[in-house]
């Protein structure tokens, strides 16, 4: 086992790691305004994908067998640190664009390089005592940091899924899935850098190297592919922002009861990938302007708001089906919804019962 890990240590995880790097430097990106932060995370990652096999090669060469491991914990702690950071706001800036500042960085990497400073150099004495406390308290500080950046993607992630939801009928969040689902994997990284960091020895050294190379495999992979994901949520995250008075004028309510004719008339809820910049278009109006004006004036966003139509749309093809010639799913389908899953959640969350005992039912 140890001769794997060593394999693994010296030569497997750094080449991939550098390879993947050399993927981002090199990786083609439109030159669009709205991927400005995306080509700068590109360089951030490459230079953190480097940075670890660095890391990777110091540590196997400093902490060979038999040698002295006292400055590991620190070394694991301080590379945890700076490699949380550096997902996390990755992580952030994928889904809200404006949302990582240069001051934000330089403030966040001055705490880090403070703490992990005083730590370091109470290793430099030879009291055990204070090297325990700091040891302790880098812990702390740690663990502190990944509960702090757990709320902070968590907020950013859910006031993403908000913009999605008011601009697209159906859950665009869906494209970028992979955003939270990549975030929740390196926490469990960075929980394992912690358990790694406080017993460094085999098996945990070993589990803690594979489950790394591979999350940093898999995640670079969906990151190279963003740009491609992008333009599924780009208009949506990109529209300027309407003002917000607090109050529903006339000029509003008009232009609810046009939006509503619309959709009344022309059936446009049917189309499953009807979006907001769609009505928009069509009533000469701004997108934001159509969305703002959905949630002032019925109190809901622009998904739930055509969904309403859809329901209504799929209980009155219920009612008229009265030989049940028609499948369910034929019925979501006409009425808008893109997937079964979806129609079933929504209809039993309006009506209090599932589509087949409503057909049943009435």
């Amino acid at each position: 086992m140890q001769q794997v890990y060593h394999f693994i240590d010296a030569f497997l995880a750094p080449g991939i790691l550098v390879g993947m790097a050399v993927c981002f430097i090199f990786l083609h990106i439109p030159r669009k305004a709205a991927l400005r932060g995306y080509r700068l995370a590109r360089k951030v990652m490459g230079a953190a994908y480097v940075f670890y096999a660095l890391c990777i090669i110091l540590e196997y060469h400093a902490f060979a067998p038999g040698e002295s491991v006292a400055l590991a914990r620190p070394i694991i702690l301080f590379v945890a640190c700076f490699q949380a950071f550096l997902f996390t706001y990755t992580f952030i800036t994928l889904i809200r664009l404006h949302y990582v500042t240069a001051r934000m960085v330089a403030l966040e990497l001055a705490v880090i390089v403070s703490v992990s400073a005083a730590v370091f150099s109470c290793y430099v004495t030879l009291d055990e005592g204070l090297r325990r406390w700091a040891i302790v308290g880098f812990v702390v500080f740690y663990a502190a940091q990944l509960v702090r950046y757990v709320w902070m993607f968590r907020h950013e992630y859910k006031q993403f899924k908000e913009q999605m939801d008011n601009f697209y009928s159906d859950p665009h969040s869906q494209h970028m899935q992979w955003v939270w689902r990549s975030f929740a994997a390196s926490l469990a990284v960075g929980v394992l850098a912690l358990v790694y960091a406080l017993v460094p020895r085999p098996p945990v050294d070993l589990v803690f190297i594979v489950v790394v190379v591979v999350f940093y495999v898999s995640f670079g992979v969906r990151f190279i592919n963003y740009a491609l994901q992008f333009r599924h949520i780009e208009t949506a995250i990109t529209i300027t922002t309407e003002p917000d008075d607090g109050d529903t004028q006339q000029a509003d309510r008009e232009l609810m009861q046009r939006i509503d004719q619309l959709l009344e008339q022309e059936k446009l809820f049917r189309r499953s990938d009807l979006s907001v910049l769609d009505i928009a278009t069509m009533l000469n109006e701004r997108p934001r302007l159509v969305s703002t004006v959905i949630g002032a004036c019925r109190n809901m966003n622009f998904k739930t708001y055509i969904n309403g139509f859809r329901i209504n749309e799929a209980k009155r093809l219920l009612d008229e089906d009265k030989s049940n010639m028609r499948t369910i799913d034929a019925i979501a389908s006409e009425a808008g919804f893109s997937n079964r899953s979806t129609f079933y959640r929504v209809f039993k969350h309006t009506q209090g019962e599932s589509p087949s005992d409503y057909r049943l039912n009435h």
